[in-house]
């Protein structure tokens, strides 16, 4: 037998053991490819998902965020609101302080500072008759600010302002006097407007 016929005969059963893989092929194949598309949609959708979580956890991150900003806040505003309350009752338990202003604040005049009280009349102004009663002011802390050229004209603004026979103790704060105008100095702290008035009101 001839190289020729043997190399036929070889074609011949290779292609009769095709058939039977082609068929195989053609049945499997579609199958197959079929799963492959199957793997990549499954792929494209975890992908998705994995970029929709990793969104969510940053949406999840700065609500987070915000409520330890919101809580750090509160806390803030609680701690002002105690710090207020307690300056509050702490201002309500001091006594009030009353300011009355002699003169006019002018520029080229110095303010002087001096405690008034009014204690009982002496012994002469009650045997004269003059007595008059007590304003309830007068027991707490009143302080006359006095706007004068010297502190001679202070004294004696201060003496037909607060009288000695209606029982006024006066008391000049020496060394506080501040010069001039609206803008006078600090001897004694400003209470609140509502606790100043003119000496003329107040007695």
């Amino acid at each position: 037998m001839s190289n020729t016929t043997l190399f036929l005969i070889a074609i011949v059963i290779i292609m009769l053991a095709a058939v039977p893989v082609a068929m195989m092929l053609k049945d499997f194949l579609p199958n197959i490819m079929e799963k492959s598309s199957g793997l990549e949609q499954i792929e494209n959708r975890v992908y998705v998902l994995h970029a929709e979580a990793q969104e969510l956890q940053n949406r999840v991150n700065h609500l987070v965020q915000r409520r330890n900003s919101q809580s750090s806040d509160r806390n803030r505003l609680e701690s002002d609101i105690r710090k207020g309350e307690k300056l509050i009752r702490d201002l309500a338990d001091q006594p009030p302080m009353f300011v009355h202003e002699v003169g006019d604040p002018q520029a080229g005049l110095m303010k002087f500072v001096a405690t008034v009280t009014q204690e009982k009349a002496s012994a002469a102004a009650r045997a004269a008759g003059e007595r008059a009663q007590v304003n309830p002011i007068w027991r707490c802390t009143n302080v006359a600010e006095v706007w004068a050229s010297s502190f001679d004209e202070a004294k004696q603004m201060c003496d037909v302002a607060f009288p000695f026979k209606l029982g006024f103790q006066k008391t000049f704060m020496r060394g506080d006097a501040k010069a001039g105008g609206k803008a006078g100095g600090k001897g004694v702290p400003t209470p609140p407007a509502t606790a100043r008035a003119k000496a003329g009101a107040a007695t």
